[in-house]
């Protein structure tokens, strides 16, 4: 029993050697016997926290595995949810195209029907004004109906769609200007007869391109507010004044959009 009792210091896990060898002190005086009464003891005990500590091993990589597939399927969603926007946008975008080309294609029929195709000519009082500027060069830019956009005075721009644009009026050196996002002061002639220096730009609206007319153009709209209205029917004109070739507009209202009075 001495020779048992120096081992003292191993313990089971859950209670002392000494308290081992006092659990089987009476059961038998055998030392032999206590001993592989012990053995038994000691070694279901090591056995139990062997299979204990491989089944948390095993536990926590399955654990480690599952978290690995769940940031697989997250980073899949996310890929996807990517790729579902840039579906929604170009979807988006198409969609908003066929808008555009219904609308045009509407206008172009409605203009049709009004007898505004093709175009009527500038009328002869705007060839003066145009002439006594001295201005020539004279082109059609766009026949197109007012939108509500073209009348907000905070907007403070009318938009003219370079796919409805009928014949190019711009040089290399202005396009250059326009396509490096940068504008230019052009001459505007509006729709009252008046004067006015505005500016020239090229923005992208929705899904296509446009030359704008913005700068003072507010203060065209105040000046002509009682001509300029949704719908009503306008030209605008480019020419060239010289002697420096400098580029100008003529803003012509054609119908009005309330009575349909033809502008002669």
């Amino acid at each position: 029993m001495s020779k048992l009792k120096s081992k003292e210091k191993v313990d089971d896990g859950d209670r002392s050697w000494l308290e081992l060898l006092n659990g089987v002190e009476t059961s038998t005086s055998s030392e032999n016997e206590k001993l592989h009464k012990l053995t038994q003891m000691v070694l279901s005990k090591f056995v139990a926290r062997l299979v204990m500590k491989m089944e948390n091993k095993m536990m926590i990589e399955k654990e480690g595995l599952k978290s690995c597939h769940e940031a697989g399927v997250e980073g899949k969603q996310d890929y996807l949810t990517d790729k579902q926007k840039k579906q929604k946008t170009r979807g988006n975008k198409k969609k908003q195209q066929k808008i555009n080309n219904q609308r045009k294609g509407q206008d172009s029929k409605k203009l049709m029907e009004m007898g505004l195709e093709p175009p009527p000519d500038m009328p002869q009082v705007f060839q003066d004004c145009i002439r006594d500027l001295g201005g020539s060069e004279i082109k059609l830019v766009i026949q197109k109906f007012l939108q509500v956009s073209d009348l907000r005075s905070q907007q403070n721009r009318l938009s003219m769609s370079l796919k409805q644009t009928r014949s190019p009026f711009l040089n290399e050196d202005e396009d250059r200007m326009l396509n490096a996002k940068r504008q230019m002061a052009v001459t505007l002639v509006e729709p009252c007869l008046s004067v006015s220096t505005v500016n020239l730009a090229k923005w992208s609206i929705g899904s296509s391109m446009s030359y704008i007319i913005n700068g003072d153009y507010s203060k065209v709209l105040k000046n002509n507010r009682d001509s300029l209205k949704p719908n009503a029917v306008v030209q605008i004109w480019s020419f060239r004044i010289q002697p420096n070739s400098q580029l100008g507009f003529a803003l012509i209202k054609v119908i009005d959009g309330e009575d349909g009075h033809v502008i002669n």
